[in-house]
């Protein structure tokens, strides 16, 4: 089985990412006087090997730290090449483990998800094969810095899960946003995690930040422009959620009036991820979670 060619496109003077979804999830790389930070490790065991090849022939070594936005297999099921570091993730994400240890990701889930893909998807089925879940193992709460001078500031946010945080390198202004953004895309908000209003605030406070250049968790590079159409949806999005929930309209209904919900960015109505973003934040908001 041939891997796709992965692409390693340099951001910044001391930045690095792989953004034409070869890993799935997009993966990315600083690279300090000393050693190298990675974001992300992408979803499958064989395309992580060939990014640390990658990240050795152009970037450098030694990879010292491997920093995880969230917890969505596109962006951790490639850990296990990764596993002589430092595992970092916020304490919120990491305290999700042991139960995807039970659940999802237990020996048999993952067993489950192997013959899924054989039935479905042979070439990719080859490529879980020898898949092992790792876990992070170092956390931190709020923040955390990386760095001789404190360069590299990770950030827990929330918002489209559950603990998922950003790195942002304050020299070069650059911020990988994990799967805050979709960059022309349509935003997965299905997560049984997410929250509208963190995911809403941390763009909020993105915004103030003097970024120049994002990396997505997918989708293409782009800059705070792409946060300003996303966030301006989010909000026409959560004023029509509550009308319906005023409206006494049930979950059932709404699922199948999404044609009357706000047209997203890029008209990409036709997503299915459309239908789980609204269905989860129905159920967000109806709890009154925020």
């Amino acid at each position: 089985m041939e891997l796709a060619k992965l692409k390693l496109e340099q951001v910044s003077e001391t930045t690095w990412a792989i953004v034409d979804a070869s890993t799935y999830g997009n993966v990315g790389c600083i690279k300090l006087p000393k050693s190298v930070i990675v974001i992300d490790t992408g979803m499958t065991p064989p395309l992580a090997k060939k990014f640390r090849k990658l990240i050795h022939k152009e970037v450098g070594e030694p990879i010292t730290d491997v920093i995880l936005t969230h917890y969505h297999s596109d962006h951790v099921f490639g850990t296990q090449v990764f596993q002589d570091c430092s595992l970092i993730a916020s304490s919120v994400m990491a305290a999700i483990y042991p139960e995807l240890l039970n659940n999802r990701w237990s020996p048999e889930g993952i067993q489950e998800l192997k013959e899924y893909y054989v039935q479905n998807d042979p070439a990719f089925a080859e490529q879980l094969k020898d898949l092992r879940i790792i876990t992070p193992t170092q956390t931190f709460e709020d923040s955390m810095t990386l760095g001789k001078e404190n360069e590299v500031h990770i950030q827990h946010t929330g918002g489209h899960t559950a603990g998922h945080s950003t790195v942002y390198l304050n020299t070069e202004r650059v911020l990988f946003a994990g799967d805050l953004v979709f960059c022309q895309q349509y935003p997965y908000a299905g997560d049984q995690t997410n929250n509208p209003l963190e995911w809403m605030r941390a763009f909020e406070e993105i915004l103030k930040m003097p970024v120049e250049i994002i990396v997505p968790g997918h989708g293409p590079l782009c800059g705070k422009e792409e946060i300003q159409i996303q966030l301006a949806y989010f909000k026409k999005l959560e004023t029509w959620i509550k009308a319906q929930l005023s409206e006494e309209i049930s979950l059932e209904k709404v699922l199948q009036t999404v044609d009357s919900s706000p047209t997203p960015p890029y008209d990409l109505k036709a997503d299915p991820r459309l239908k789980f973003s609204i269905e989860r934040w129905y159920t967000f908001y109806s709890q009154d979670e925020g």
